[in-house]
Parts: structure tokens; C-alpha cells; sequence
């Protein structure tokens, strides 16, 4: 087996190449027969997996909108090293078929035809009602969760709304702005339509109700409303420098409300940050999505930064979990394989290769604040602990085995790939003897 540093350095090419493969995938063609359609990817759009023969996984041939926010991060990234260009490209397709998104209406829809009429009878019960479709208009569209990655409204009952996806997809466009990137003025124009237009919807529903990061319960939880305080906190600094002060205005009272509101997800008798609030207490409080909250809003001192105590004490709490329950941890005294939540039940309950990626990352990231090299060593161990349960060719699935190492559900995720590209970013950033 190869060293860590340069296993880490082929994998990481790897992911680039294969989550290149997901963005505006126009060579493609999906068959989702149940329902009558043939899906031909539009450029800039997204795949969360690029699969067109699920064998026995799951259906992700769609365009998530929190996904792809998590996988433009990665690609703003990669604009910033060799072959910058086309990944700066590449953005710029995803910035413009997100604004197309945005552009939808579900009265358009409906006005077209009869969406039932190419579904089959034994999958009508997974169409959305008529109504439900015809209130999809304006700003409703960005809180729909996901899409038809040719860029059409998804006709399939899911989980919705979700209002991280816009908050995200804002904050990983206001730092590509700062990077000064843009290719011409006609995409810097782009952008700042992106960027205001998703910070007017965090603004106004930032802190309603909505479904979680796995997609399963309605309520109130901490990844969207952090997300959002962290994009509403750099878009009220960006608005305010563009002379748009009722926009910033809007920016700074809704981070007002939000961040006193993420207090109250921390528990004195649990002793972390809870994933929701609920009551009685979930038994999903102890949530991976809290610590992908942190790295992908990015801040970092202060009450819910990667440098609060309290961010420590539930990393903590998850990574003793996670070292008791699965076997693959057991086995090698480590807590690199990590899942969920307590109690996940979906293929199995398997380890997410991005919640281990993210596990690095986190470590690297608090080594760059002051954490040290035990820190960097942690990140590295874990590393260095997944890559046996890495294949050859470098491929990802969503999951892997607790137990056996297996990959499980989706094959080919675009965001395990992303997760590792902003862990391995997050490395080379680290300090180092």
C-alpha cells in the first residue's frame, strides 16, 4: 500500500474526475419508465449519482440543491488549483442553471398537459397532488429540495420543504465571489443575481420549520438554520459593501434571530449540540449533521465557530458512538467509520464515506486554528483507516458496511467525492512540522 500522502494525493485526483462526470452530464440519458420519463441532464446541473443502471440502489439521478451547494464548494476549490479554468467553468454553468431553477412555475407545469399521463397506474400513488405542483411559484421553488437534472420541477412526493439548500448555495457563492474568479462580467453579473436571490429566501424563511439534511422529519433543526446564519452574517458584509443596505438590513436582523435560536439547541444534560429540537428528545439528536453544519458554514470562533468547546464536546459524543456500535471501529480501536445518527436504519445503517471524510476535516480545520499537530494526526488516522475500504479505482458509494467494508446504497455519490476534496483541501491547509 502506497503512503498516506500519496494515496491521499491519487484519491483526491480520482474524486475531481469522478465528480466531473456528475456536472452537466449532457452525454447521459436516465429511463425512470414508472413514471415516463427520459431524463437528459442540462448543463450545469448536478447529479447527486451519475448512475443510469441503479442495480438494487437508490434513484439519485436528480439535482439536489443542498447537494450540489456541497459539491460547488468542492469545485470553487479545484478553481483554485491546476486546470482552474474549467472548474471556474464549470461554476459559472452550475450558477446559470440554478438561476434557471429559480425561473420555474408549477402552473407552467400543469398548463402543459396531464403530468399522470405517462406514469404508470402502480406508480401514480408516487405523484405529487395537482395543488402541490401549482403552488410551486416564485421564491416557493427554492425551498422544493430537488430537481429534474434537465432542469424541470420533480413530479415525486418527497420530503419537502427544505430551505438549506438557497442558504448554502449562498454562502459557497459569496466565497467564489471573494475569490474574484468570475470569467467575465456577464458571470460576475450572474453571480450576484445568485447571491441575492438565495439570501432574500434565507432572510425571509430561515428560521421556519422545515426537513432536516437526511431528508426524514419536519421541524425545527440546527444544519439549516446554522448554514443560514452564516450566509445571512457574509451576505449583510457583502450587500453593505454594494451599497444595498435594505438587503443588508434584512441580512443582520435574520442572523439576529438565529443566532440566540442555535443556543437552544444545546443540551446541558446530553452535553452536545442536539440535531433538532423535539419533544420528547429524538433519539436523532446525536447527529452527524451537526458537525457538517460547522464545516460547511465555516465559522469559526465564537458560540457555534469550529473552535467552541461545545463543537468539541459533540464531536466527541459522535465519534464514542460510532467507536462502540460499529464493528469496523471496534476492530481497529479507531472511530473512523462513521454514520448518521444513533440508530439509522437506511441500507443498513452503513458508515457515509462523507461523514468519515468530514470527521478528517474536521480535525484539519482545528489544527489550522490552533489545534495542533495531535490534531492532524487524528485527521490523518482516519484517513488512512478508510482508504483499506477504498477499491482500487478510487470509487465511492453513499455508504460502506459497518461490518464488512462493503459499499452500500448509491454508487458513485457525487458528494462523497466533494467531501473528500474539501477534506483533502482542509489537509493541505493544516499546519505541519
Amino acid at each position: 500500500m502506497p503512503p498516506l500522502a500519496a494515496w491521499i494525493e491519487r484519491q483526491a485526483a480520482i474524486s475531481a474526475e469522478r465528480m466531473a462526470r456528475a456536472i452537466s452530464a449532457t452525454s447521459l440519458v436516465f429511463h425512470r419508465p414508472g413514471f415516463g420519463q427520459t431524463v437528459r441532464p442540462a448543463p450545469g446541473s448536478i447529479l447527486a449519482s451519475p448512475e443510469t443502471e441503479l442495480a438494487g440502489g437508490p434513484d439519485y439521478f436528480f439535482h439536489w440543491l443542498r447537494d450540489a451547494a456541497a459539491v460547488m464548494e468542492a469545485i470553487r476549490l479545484l478553481a483554485g488549483g491546476a486546470d482552474g479554468a474549467a472548474w471556474v467553468a464549470r461554476f459559472e454553468d452550475c450558477v446559470r442553471f440554478s438561476l434557471a431553477l429559480g425561473r420555474l412555475g408549477g402552473r407552467d407545469l400543469l398548463a402543459r398537459g396531464d403530468i399522470r399521463a405517462n406514469v404508470t397506474p402502480d406508480f401514480l400513488k408516487f405523484v405529487r397532488p395537482d395543488a402541490e405542483i401549482a403552488a410551486l411559484e416564485g421564491e416557493a421553488v427554492l425551498g422544493d429540495v430537488r430537481y429534474g437534472a434537465d432542469g424541470t420541477l420533480d413530479i415525486v412526493k418527497w420530503s419537502r420543504p427544505q430551505h438549506d439548500g438557497a442558504a448554502l448555495e449562498a454562502l459557497v457563492a459569496l466565497r467564489f465571489w471573494g475569490d474574484g474568479r468570475s470569467s467575465s462580467s456577464a458571470a460576475r453579473a450572474e453571480l450576484a443575481a445568485l447571491i441575492r436571490r438565495d439570501l432574500d429566501y434565507t432572510a425571509r424563511h430561515a428560521a421556519e420549520p422545515c426537513v432536516d439534511i437526511w431528508e426524514e422529519e419536519l421541524g425545527a433543526h440546527y444544519y439549516p438554520r446554522h448554514v443560514a446564519l452564516a450566509a445571512l452574517e457574509a451576505g449583510a458584509d457583502w450587500c453593505a459593501a454594494d451599497g444595498d443596505e435594505a438587503r443588508a438590513a434584512a441580512c443582520r436582523d435574520g442572523a439576529a434571530r438565529l443566532l440566540p435560536a442555535l443556543d437552544a439547541f444545546w443540551s446541558d444534560a446530553l452535553g452536545f449540540y442536539r440535531s433538532r429540537i423535539a419533544v420528547p428528545e429524538s433519539p436523532k439528536a446525536l447527529d452527524m449533521s451537526v458537525i457538517l453544519a460547522l464545516l460547511h458554514a465555516g465559522r469559526t470562533r465564537g458560540p457555534h465557530g469550529l473552535a467552541d468547546p461545545r463543537t468539541a464536546a459533540t464531536f466527541n459524543r459522535i465519534k464514542a458512538h460510532f467507536a462502540a456500535h460499529y464493528p469496523l471501529n471496534r476492530e481497529r480501536g479507531l472511530p473512523f467509520a462513521l454514520g448518521r445518527y444513533p440508530g439509522d436504519r437506511y441500507f443498513d445503517g452503513g458508515a457515509w464515506y462523507l461523514c468519515s471524510f468530514a470527521a478528517a476535516e474536521f480535525e484539519y480545520r482545528r489544527a489550522a486554528l490552533g489545534g495542533g499537530q495531535l490534531a492532524v494526526a487524528h485527521g490523518d488516522a482516519i484517513l488512512d483507516a478508510v482508504r483499506a475500504f477504498v477499491p482500487e479505482s478510487g470509487a465511492l458509494s453513499e455508504q460502506f458496511h459497518p461490518e464488512t467494508g462493503a459499499q452500500l446504497s448509491a454508487r458513485n455519490l457525487t458528494w462523497s467525492y466533494a467531501a473528500f476534496i474539501t477534506a483533502w483541501h482542509a489537509r493541505a491547509a493544516a499546519p505541519r512540522p
